[in-house]
């Protein structure tokens, strides 16, 4: 299957939250493959952040009691949110999953893309046109109509970039074709749910049962209606080899402090 892919940027435009209070008008974040930490003072936005950046995995997603359509203000216009993952590194090639988020009289609806591109690519995440120039040179965000056609323009003239009807065709796209695991980040949308969030959740699985009954069995429940067991067990066998190398980790900073 080869790598897992890794987040290499993450750009969001056009993300207004509490009541227009905060926003993000148009940040792109770097990884590059690395470990990051997200630091916001307490009530800056953090399950905000975490929440929205989903979105262009799990289009929709809530976050507990959080509803995305809550969480945003969209009522002001559409919100992007782009996710350009490292598929392989030499040579460098990405992928990237993009939603665009607005509202309709029917209720929140979704546009979702995906393109798979190299290095200097004309059309990587930096440059998809998600702000537009007024004749003044100010910018302003994109409206669904614009970022719509950009997609089906995209769609229509590069094989490596697809638009998606439905949730289920741009999820099964992205597992076949990228590797990233729908399932997998909804148990991370499941802990970051919990009131406290990270720290919270597992606060309330200190016994094995406590974590069964949480995390465990419903994990289970949902694996048997989609693909049975199978997608469960590959699942826990990697999220196993990452808690091993946690533990290495840890000794290996216990023996740096004893030095």
């Amino acid at each position: 299957m080869g790598i897992l892919p890794a987040i290499s940027k993450i750009r969001l435009t056009n993300i207004i939250f509490e009541n227009g209070a905060k926003r993000f008008n148009d940040e792109i974040f770097a990884f590059d493959g690395y470990n990051g930490v997200i630091l916001l003072e307490n009530g800056g936005g953090k399950t905000v952040f975490i929440q929205t950046v989903l979105q262009a995995i799990l289009p929709h997603i809530n976050l507990g009691e959080r509803r995305i359509r809550d969480t945003l203000s969209l009522e002001g216009g559409a919100s992007h949110v782009a996710i350009e993952w490292i598929l392989n590194d030499r040579p460098r090639r990405y992928a990237l999953t993009a939603v665009t988020l607005f509202l309709t009289p029917e209720g929140l609806k979704s546009l979702r893309y995906v393109y798979d591109y190299s290095s200097g690519d004309d059309h990587s995440i930096e440059n998809i046109p998600f702000v537009k120039k007024n004749q003044v040179g100010d910018t302003r965000p994109a409206s669904r109509q614009e970022t719509q056609e950009y997609y089906q323009y995209m769609q229509n003239n590069k094989l490596n970039a697809h638009t998606f009807d439905t949730m289920k065709d741009f999820h099964q796209y992205i597992e076949e074709n990228f590797h990233i695991v729908p399932s997998e980040w909804k148990s991370i949308a499941h802990i970051n749910g919990a009131e406290g969030d990270v720290e919270k959740f597992f606060e309330g699985c200190k016994t094995t049962s406590q974590l069964v009954d949480q995390l465990l069995i419903p994990t289970v429940e949902e694996a048997l209606i989609g693909n049975g067991t199978k997608d469960f067990v590959e699942i826990f066998e990697r999220q196993r080899e990452h808690f091993k190398k946690h533990r290495e980790l840890r000794g290996r900073i216990e023996e740096c402090k004893n030095i």
